[in-house]
């Protein structure tokens, strides 16, 4: 119930905020994952590896935008209402697909690995879900991300309505948040994106981060659009069009080398 009333709270100010925009401007939301997505919250500027990509081909359409990084769990909530029109940095699952539609092509493929400091890692070996249970590690997650169905079949919802997570599962709000908590042995294990996590690290100076090799799974990211966007333009009547318009571009976008370039240049960034 707690919860139920803490969403309203959450969607009467996102219902306000929605009429500061006409319905020509597009309102897209994603979460703090560098080097895809990286806000500068002094400023609200926010850059990455998934906004240059956005930027490429939504310049392109000739669309008005603006970009906000929030937590995911407002983000998403945004979609659902409707007050956000587009996702970046999403990944697929049925409850999303509810309330989202989804183009046919991906942004970008990656491999979840689980990060730990480097005191676990000599002390335990792990090679599956069972040897985090058989050691009772705690995991730190990012409240509201999907992961996939065999971790969530592995370490399963005490409630989900209530939102009380398996005595094992920690969550926090960000990327940031978890390595820090790992760093510090608080949590013992973070499943995460490779390349996401390595660069975290390195850019917060948390030396004794390390992971586990084995790979957990593998996820594809897309752009998402809400099913309840109100979008319009002169160009796109509505939100479904751009949608198809933007997964043809993607689609061609990523057979150049400005995709490639992209990547180069944010992974190969020295650290801050």
């Amino acid at each position: 119930m707690k919860l139920y009333f803490k969403k309203l709270i959450i969607l009467f100010f996102l219902l306000n905020s929605y009429y500061a925009y006409s319905s020509n401007t597009l309102r897209v939301c994603t979460e703090q994952s560098p080097p895809y997505v990286e806000s500068n919250r002094e400023t609200g500027e926010v850059n990455g590896i998934d906004i240059d990509i956005f930027i490429s081909i939504f310049n392109k359409l000739g669309i008005e935008y603006t970009i906000e990084e929030m937590p995911w769990a407002r983000c998403e909530l945004s979609m659902d209402a409707g007050v956000v029109d587009v996702g970046i940095k999403v990944s697929k699952n049925p409850d999303r697909e509810k309330f989202l539609y989804y183009p046919e092509n991906w942004v970008w493929e990656t491999v979840f690995v689980l990060f730990t400091n480097s005191e676990v890692k000599r002390k335990y070996k792990i090679n599956s879900y069972d040897d985090i249970k058989k050691y009772k590690l705690t995991i730190g997650v990012i409240h509201e991300n999907s992961y996939n169905a065999d971790f969530w079949k592995a370490f399963p919802w005490v409630d989900k309505a209530a939102q009380q997570y398996h005595p094992l599962i920690e969550p926090s709000v960000n990327v940031e948040s978890n390595l820090k908590k790992l760093s510090a042995n608080r949590i013992q294990l973070y499943p995460q994106d490779k390349s996401i996590g390595i660069y975290t690290a390195k850019n917060l100076y948390l030396s004794n981060i390390t992971y586990y090799d084995f790979v957990l799974f593998k996820k594809y990211y897309y752009n998402v659009f809400s099913k309840k966007s109100k979008f319009s333009s002169d160009k796109y009547q509505n939100i479904t069009e751009l949608m198809k318009i933007y997964d043809l571009e993607l689609i061609k976008f990523k057979k150049t080398k400005s995709y490639e370039n992209i990547f180069k240049k944010h992974l190969n960034a020295k650290s801050k």
